[in-house]
């Protein structure tokens, strides 16, 4: 009889399961990027779902060609319902306990997914995890100077200056998109999902996490790719993103209050505020919607009174004077 006593192995560390989530609107030219860099990550997706929003060109066809033979992709189409729909339908099919999203003009930086794992694993319980975004042109060339590169400086060297960091997003949206945040089903249930906003749900979305979350925000490590283009929403109606902005900015002073500065709540704390409030110029509309705001029931219906055309032209002309 041996006298050596069998000993079970320790179980490994629990791998999170994260789902990719894929809203395709009219990027047949980008669409290919976009799946290929989840594809070739270096820890795969359990699972990835691609929705085509109604788009008027082939990049469904290209997708379902690219996803027909991988067994852990499914993909749909429908009329079309605009990105927080299409992203809150998706994310409502898919079965992990993590989400990814990817805007299918963007793509994965090649180890996102590996990176996002680690995180999990030394920071259990964190509910959102957004890291350093990359830029490129239309035609995916990298970019090194021109506005978006500068307005991502603007956005660090305002964090490095107040170390603020939900101050410093409101500021500037350094996080840049949805296709950069990865975050837990549990937080989104909590969100009522994506909120009807065109410009800002992805902010709307981190200003939610950090009144009711944990966010890791990974600045040393590159998550994305960030297409700048001609079509990015954006940059539709400069006054329609200003009057998004500044209903997102009042629902985060509303919900966060305190949370937004030190624990001191020090003169510097102050002065971070102040400069914040010159940067965006909106203060007239910000007080005005703070005011009213105990009025909604709910963030959906303050946004959706925002974006009432019936008040479109004096929320417009207070954001652009």
């Amino acid at each position: 009889m041996s006298i050596f006593k069998s000993r079970r192995a320790a179980a490994p560390p629990t791998t999170p399961t994260i789902s990719v989530v894929i809203p395709l609107y009219n990027h047949a030219r980008y669409i290919e990027a976009a799946l290929k860099s989840v594809l070739e990550q270096t820890s795969p997706a359990d699972e990835i779902i691609l929705i085509d929003d109604g788009s008027k060109d082939n990049g469904f066809a290209l997708a379902e060609q690219m996803l027909a033979k991988v067994p852990h992709a499914r993909f749909y189409k429908q009329e079309n319902a605009g990105a927080h729909n299409t992203i809150n339908r998706a994310i409502g099919i898919s079965r992990s306990e993590y989400i990814a999203v990817l805007n299918s003009d963007d793509v994965f930086a090649p180890a996102k997914l590996e990176r996002v794992r680690a995180i999990v694993h030394d920071s259990p319980g964190v509910g959102l995890i957004a890291g350093k975004p990359g830029i490129m042109d239309d035609n995916s060339v990298r970019q090194n100077t021109g506005i978006a590169i500068d307005w991502l400086g603007r956005a660090a060297n305002f964090l490095d200056e107040w170390k603020l960091p939900q101050l410093a997003l409101l500021n500037e949206n350094f996080v840049a998109t949805t296709s950069n945040m990865v975050f837990t089903r549990a937080l989104w249930e909590a969100a009522g999902g994506f909120q009807p906003l065109r410009y800002c749900h992805d902010l709307d979305f981190l200003m939610f996490a950090y009144a009711q979350s944990s966010v890791f925000l990974d600045r040393e490590h590159e998550h994305i790719v960030y297409r700048v283009h001609e079509s990015n929403t954006i940059k539709e109606d400069l006054g329609k993103v200003r009057v998004e902005i500044a209903a997102v900015i009042a629902q985060a002073l509303f919900a966060s209050g305190p949370r937004l500065f030190s624990a001191g709540l020090t003169e510097r704390d102050l002065a971070a505020f102040q400069t914040f409030l010159r940067n965006k110029q909106l203060t007239e509309l910000l007080c005005f919607f703070q005011t009213i705001l105990p009025t909604f029931a709910t963030r959906a219906a303050f946004y959706e009174y925002a974006a009432d055309a019936r008040n479109a032209a004096a929320f417009r002309a207070a954001v652009l004077n």
